[in-house]
């Protein structure tokens, strides 16, 4: 079994039992503290008020001037990374040959929109400090360079050390977005090991097929993909499930618009994994395996008298929340795969423009996502949506509108939690 299906539940658990006892504001005030750089942290608030002390002075002139740039530059970094940037050379020039002025040039250099530059200065602070990069604000633009560098192991193995850590960052949404980019860098690690031979390979009937009775991939752009929609080999598969344990988690913290960024990418790694059933249900705001209750005989009138129309305007809502999450999708950077980006806006479509959905599948399939270990699965639901039947069907908007409607389309209960959807329908 994988280590990391195991882990990861552990791991995810981890912030709330070791700092249950702090508020959050005194985890971010913490997190702070922790990215002080060790030659500056004896430099405590009061020793700050009196000045440098004469044993200061002797030993390091300039440290004091040293430690206000570094803190300028992090304060910088939001607003104005040329600034945060050239105030990391300053200390640099002042103090050479510590960690902490390439610590703080990484971070500006990736700000500024370049990676590459931000990946050369973090392996300098590394060299001169290994410990440099444990402040988790510095961990997540480590993890980024690396992501956008095609490191994608260390990525996410940078990843993984930081999850337990997120509650040290601020905001709800940023916690979220560290998950949510977790996610897909666990589904580029699945979709590599599927493309490379894995287990459950393109033999019919192979080993690690997702669905109950098929055989493995069996379509021409799926090597490595079982079925229609799972990985390949365990190992795929544990991949998905640990980008599927992380968007579950990203779904109750994250807020405004990117909750609907993690209800996509939710069912579009659903739908990888052959989860078709839980995939539909994540994006129509349903929990896989809920079934809907049955009113009691003997409730009263106003539980039996609802408002039949309720359900199908909450789905009308959460479709439009979806489509505007599709318009959103082009300016998005947590993608691991630049072409998953196609496949998000094709799922963020189907509820609302089955036209516009399906040239968004056949938009991914003619490119490099037609080459991928994801085709099947693409294929199978852009099959679906030309049948007029599954992930593209929307029935339920025309029959609330029309006039002999009675109430919103009864559908059919989702597979209980672990059960394979098959492929398509």
């Amino acid at each position: 079994m994988h280590l990391g299906s195991l882990v990861l539940p552990a791991l995810l658990a981890l912030p709330l039992a070791a700092h249950g006892g702090q508020s959050g504001g005194d985890l971010v005030a913490a997190a702070a503290a922790a990215g002080r750089p060790p030659e500056c942290s004896a430099r405590t608030s009061r020793a700050i008020a009196r000045g440098p002390t004469v044993w200061e002075r002797a030993r390091a002139p300039e440290l004091p001037r040293y430690c206000d740039l570094l803190a300028r530059g992090q304060a910088q970094l939001g607003t104005r990374p040329e600034a945060a940037r050239e105030s990391a050379r300053l200390a640099d020039q002042i103090l050479p040959g510590h960690a902490a002025p390439q610590v703080l040039l990484a971070r500006a250099a990736l700000a500024l929109g370049s990676p590459e530059d931000a990946a050369r200065a973090f392996d300098r602070a590394r060299q001169i400090d290994p410990r440099s990069v444990e402040d988790p604000h510095t961990l997540h633009d480590l993890a980024r360079s690396l992501a956008r560098t095609g490191k994608h192991d260390d990525a996410l193995a940078t990843y993984r050390a930081l999850v337990p850590r997120i509650d040290l960052l601020g905001g709800a949404d940023q916690r979220a977005l560290v998950l949510l980019e977790a996610a897909h860098l666990s589904m580029a690690v699945a979709g590599r090991a599927a493309s490379t031979g894995g287990a459950g390979a393109a033999s019919t009937g192979g080993a690690g097929a997702a669905s109950t009775g098929g055989a493995g991939a069996a379509s021409t752009g799926g090597a490595g993909a079982a079925s229609t929609g799972g990985a390949g080999g365990e190992g795929g598969r544990a991949d998905l499930d640990e980008a599927i344990a992380y968007l579950r988690e990203a779904r109750q913290r994250a807020q405004s618009q990117l909750a609907r960024d993690v209800t996509l990418s939710l069912a579009l790694v659903l739908d990888r994994a052959g989860d078709r059933a839980q995939a539909d249900a994540a994006l129509e705001g349903e929990v896989a395996g809920a079934a809907p209750q049955p009113v009691h005989p003997r409730a009263g009138a106003a539980a039996r008298g609802a408002d039949p129309h309720a359900g199908a305007a909450a789905r009308e809502h959460a479709d439009d929340d979806l489509a505007s999450a599709a318009a959103r999708l082009r300016s998005v950077n947590y993608l691991a795969v630049p072409e998953d980006r196609l496949a998000l806006e094709a799922l963020a479509l189907e509820r609302t423009s089955t036209a516009a959905a399906i040239a968004r599948w056949e938009v991914y399939l003619a490119g490099a996502g037609g080459q991928g270990p994801w085709a099947a699965a693409a294929r199978a639901r852009l099959d679906a949506l030309r049948k007029g039947a599954g992930g593209g069907h929307r029935p339920a908007r025309a029959a609330a509108a029309g006039p002999g409607a009675r109430g919103p389309q009864e559908r059919p209960a989702a597979p209980a939690p672990g059960a394979k959807a098959g492929g398509a329908p």
